[in-house]
């Protein structure tokens, strides 16, 4: 995000780059924070950007500032390094940072660069390497800070100094002799008990903490439900092997909430990586768009199928348009609230038919008020009260059943575990398309025999 602050500085940095000021354009990279750099970067052309990394020498700050850049430009920046040069700013980061980047690249590159990364760091992000993408334990930091139980305060604050090399701790982890997480202390219990106290008699042993195995996501939601600063991950023998910190909870947000909108739309973030490879690009997007195809020729055969009485009663067709795009709408919105209720959490598993009935009473209540909407409008327009009537209760039915599909689709695939965001958008309002006007012709056909 652009303040007016980092505007004038963006605009600095280009005249500077423009008048090939090397020095003096190092001088100001020198005074900037490296988040703000990484969104000067962002904001400039790959031949700029090149001259401003040529004005950083400095590994450990290159290493900061390409943790704020989105994945393509992590590898455009990479694209041209021996694997020698990407181990030496690999070694700057934390390990759980490494191995994020390290799973950006196909495995031989891996192993070339691990060749030649300092040998606890190579341990540390092999380790991580191991777990699936999507878990915590990917996305731990294994170097973190834990006493055992026996230690006194005094002895505890003594080590704490000398800790430099941890991930900070906003809790003091406590253990037993296999290592096994047994208590947790706040660094204000520390300071205020008595420097003879041994830890596990001032600890609290009901500890909040995570699986290994756990979904990110689901870590997530542990520390926004308990108001975490960090959270410990165990193994299954409960040993206390990493800490996820409030920080990469931010970015697990993100990034899981930017999924499920290329989700929704038919793509994945992958295409970001692909450049100008239109082909490519095509490629991924075409199976969404193909179903979408498939779905529409299947409305179109609903038309055809009632073709014979809508030329009885032609008038149905003006208000076929409204139908689709109010019955695409009400499923769209449906299928929305349960999935981003899901993944924030504000909806469980237990709670989907109750959600789902909710949702179709919300459905006959929006069908209702603007089927007498139209009910109201429509003789204004064809002049018969007739069709007012009967395009006013097919629209209610037609909304009704939009905002049951919505629902009933998104949440088969959460009870089956599949990613309900990919029953989203596009594909929710094709399926009404077809369900909508099935209603509509056959709801205002009967109702018209009928009168």
């Amino acid at each position: 995000m652009l303040t007016s602050a980092l505007r004038v500085k963006l605009e600095t940095v280009k005249k500077l780059i423009r008048k090939n000021a090397k020095s003096s354009l190092q001088r100001v990279l020198d005074k900037l924070h490296p988040a703000d750099i990484a969104v000067i970067i962002k904001n400039l052309n790959e031949l700029d950007r090149k001259k401003i990394w040529e004005c950083i020498d400095d590994k450990s700050k290159i290493a900061s500032i390409i943790l704020e850049l989105e994945d393509s430009q992590l590898l455009e920046f990479f694209e041209s390094m021996q694997p020698e040069e990407v181990a030496l700013i690999l070694n700057e980061m934390e390990s759980d940072d490494a191995a994020n980047i390290l799973r950006l690249f196909d495995q031989d590159k891996v192993n070339e660069i691990l060749k030649y990364m300092e040998k606890d760091d190579v341990e540390a992000v092999e380790e991580l390497l191991h777990y699936p993408e999507d878990s915590a334990g990917a996305v731990m930091n294994p170097n973190f800070f834990a006493l055992h139980e026996d230690t006194t305060v005094k002895e505890a604050t003594k080590v704490l100094h000398k800790a430099e090399d941890v991930e900070m701790v906003f809790y003091l982890y406590v253990i037993d002799d296999a290592e096994r997480l047994v208590g947790v202390i706040s660094l204000r219990q520390l300071i205020l008990n008595p420097p003879d106290k041994k830890l596990k008699e001032i600890m609290t042993t009901d500890v909040i903490s995570v699986t290994v195995d756990m979904d990110r996501e689901d870590v997530a939601k542990i520390v926004e439900k308990y108001d975490l600063l960090a959270v410990p991950v165990v193994d299954e023998n409960r040993k206390l092997v990493g800490i996820i910190t409030v920080d990469d909870v931010i970015d697990i947000i993100r990034e899981e909430a930017t999924e499920d909108i290329y989700k929704m739309i038919g793509t994945t973030d992958d295409e970001l990586l692909l450049g100008n490879k239109a082909f490519k690009i095509a490629k991924i997007r075409l199976p969404w768009l193909l179903i979408t195809f498939f779905g529409e020729l299947i409305s179109g055969f609903v038309i055809t199928f009632f073709q014979g009485r809508v030329k009885e009663f032609a008038i149905l067709a003006s208000f076929m348009p409204l139908v689709m795009a109010m019955g695409g709408n009400v499923g769209t919105q449906s299928s929305t609230i349960l999935i981003r209720g899901m993944a924030l959490g504000k909806i469980d598993k237990s709670e989907l038919t109750k959600f789902m009935f909710k949702e179709v009473k919300v459905g006959m209540v929006m069908g209702l008020i603007l089927g007498i909407l139209l009910a109201i409008l429509a003789p204004f327009w064809h002049g018969d009260p007739k069709i007012g009537v009967v395009v006013g209760c097919a629209l209610f039915f037609a909304l009704s059943f939009a905002a049951f599909t919505g629902t009933f689709v998104p949440a088969t695939l959460i009870k089956f575990n599949y990613d309900p965001a990919v029953a989203s958008g596009p594909f929710i309002s094709t399926l009404n398309d077809i369900t909508g006007l099935t209603i509509y012709f056959s709801v205002s056909i009967l109702l018209l025999t009928i009168l």
